[in-house]
């Protein structure tokens, strides 16, 4: 027996009394009822959430003419149940849907791509296009038209055709079905074949913006947002842009120039901290290697850099390998401390002759190649027993 849908009759409405017809048993409950208002996954639009009694719906399934209801629990003794849907949810998907169903039409329309894909979920809202992004301008007289249409207040309406009239003119997509056709109609506008809730007017859709758009291979993604959406997304923003107003003590108009300007300001002090980085780098660079023991005719350096930024540890060993005939061990004393151990260009040693050896202390991961081998480790001493060995290894060789 097929599922009445109370949603296409009036998706307004938020509560009604149904027979239970079926009931399945697993993990979540489910039942199948004789009619309903909670609107099942499909069409890109989410399923309605409620309660049944006092079970609370966690899915709504359509399977082959009847809706399955996928409850937390299962009523005890009741033939008939009351229901009640989630409006605040509900209220959502029509806003959005209905949304949709103008944008694509307009883009359609002006620039002649069809949506090729929708989705609706309580994080996003997209439609995919074919082809590359449309221009910026293009899009901003889309939106501003889809902002007219809102605000003329176009009926938005819906119904259902026997398969004799499946095929209706002006739909912006002929649908393969084998049955009755639901199509929703937007005054002047769209012919849409669409199962989904909607709103009865282009005025209760409120806005509609979009966020991002991004291109996807040989498609377009876009991004946006209707009514209640919109409008928390224009709070979020301008709570956003006056925060950063009162933090660089300008308007709103002046944020762009004031964040290049900051941006500027910022790339050169990185460029001064580079210099003076590089500079200290060298400086400790020449009295590490002059005070450096000789082991094997070789400056043999040992260092400890107690700093955040493992930069740094490359920059200082190749200040130290630039000064010749010298083996370096550096550290880097951090959060997650590191290690390299790199020779000199005239050095003839092969430092990966080592890695059987550095793989085989306690705490110590890492490769590398003839001239450097370097990696991480769980704590600074396990390093500084590394190099003990090591040490003691080229101390001993012939």
């Amino acid at each position: 027996m097929l599922t009445r849908k109370l949603y296409w009759a009036d998706p307004y409405r938020q509560h009604f009394t149904a027979r239970v017809l079926h009931i399945r048993h697993g993990d979540h409950p489910a039942v199948i009822l004789n009619r309903t208002l909670f609107y099942p996954t499909g069409g890109g639009q989410p399923h309605d959430t409620g309660s049944l009694g006092e079970a609370r719906v966690l899915d709504v399934i359509a399977e082959d003419g009847e809706i399955l209801h996928v409850l937390d629990r299962l009523p005890e003794g009741q033939d008939e149940l009351h229901g009640a849907i989630d409006w605040p949810r509900r209220w959502d998907h029509m806003q959005q849907h209905s949304g949709q169903h103008v944008l694509s039409a307009l883009i359609e329309a002006h620039l002649q791509r069809p949506t090729i894909g929708f989705h609706l979920s309580e994080q996003s809202l997209t439609i995919d296009l074919p082809g590359p992004p449309p221009g910026g301008q293009e899009l901003a007289e889309i939106i501003d038209r889809c902002q007219a249409i809102i605000a003329e207040d176009r009926p938005i309406s819906s119904r259902l055709l026997d398969p004799q009239q499946a095929q209706v003119p002006g739909l912006r997509k002929q649908p393969d079905v084998n049955g009755p056709l639901r199509v929703v109609e937007i005054a002047d506008l769209d012919r849409c074949a669409c199962g989904g809730t909607h709103v009865r007017s282009t005025a209760a859709i409120g806005a509609i913006i979009v966020t991002k758009v991004e291109r996807r291979g040989d498609q377009t993604r876009l991004h946006f947002l209707c009514g209640q959406r919109a409008w928390a997304d224009y709070r979020r923003r301008l709570r956003i842009t006056h925060q950063l107003g009162e933090q660089l003590t300008t308007g709103i108009d002046a944020l762009p120039d004031a964040v290049g300007s900051l941006q500027d300001e910022l790339k050169q002090a990185h460029r001064r901290l580079r210099n003076l980085q590089s500079q200290l780098a060298r400086s400790m660079a020449q009295t590490l290697w002059a005070k450096a023991p000789r082991v094997q005719g070789l400056r043999l350096i040992r260092h400890v850099i107690s700093d955040a930024d493992a930069k740094n540890l490359g920059r200082l060993a190749g200040e130290l390998t630039a000064q010749g005939q010298c083996l370096v061990m550096l550290a880097l004393d951090a959060p997650r401390p590191r290690w390299m151990i790199t020779r000199s260009a005239d050095v003839d040693l092969d430092l990966s002759r080592f890695l059987p050896l550095i793989r085989a202390q306690a705490d110590i991961k890492g490769g590398g190649n003839a001239h450097t081998v370097q990696g991480g480790a769980g704590s600074l001493s396990a390093i500084q027993a590394l190099f003990d060995v090591l040490s003691s290894e080229l101390r001993q060789a012939p």
